[in-house]
């Protein structure tokens, strides 16, 4: 595997490894088995529990390094998965955003529609 946390690495070079392999993703089910994608809103408590009950059934472990690319991939930004989901509104906003794990085993792709998804490379 490919650790993506090596400070060795450019953010070019990160983009290198990631980028045309995203088309090589098995997304997951999302809420329904009709689609990947899920509802990505904090405006009312159902939503936010169906949110953190679908990203807590992921069980990774909260000490477990992240990525997070935002759209134009000028900035990266290095955080935990507790972290992440400490903070999930400051993540998902209104802007496209991956979450990469840094071993490149999974990525969540977050849309500015209020929709994430979660996928595993084959």
């Amino acid at each position: 595997m490919v650790n993506l946390i090596n400070p060795n690495l450019r953010v070019r070079d990160i983009r290198k490894l990631i980028e045309p392999n995203l088309l090589e993703i098995t997304w997951d089910e999302g809420i329904d088995e009709t689609s990947e994608w899920i509802v990505a809103s904090f405006e009312d408590p159902e939503h936010t529990q169906r949110l953190t009950s679908w990203l807590n059934s992921k069980t990774i472990n909260g000490a477990f390094e992240l990525i997070i690319i935002h759209n134009s991939w000028s900035n990266l930004e290095y955080i935990t998965w507790a972290s992440l989901l400490e903070n999930l509104q400051s993540y998902f906003n209104q802007e496209t955003t991956l979450i990469i794990a840094s071993d490149r085993t999974w990525v969540m792709e977050y849309m500015p529609q209020q929709i994430v998804r979660f996928g595993r490379w084959v």
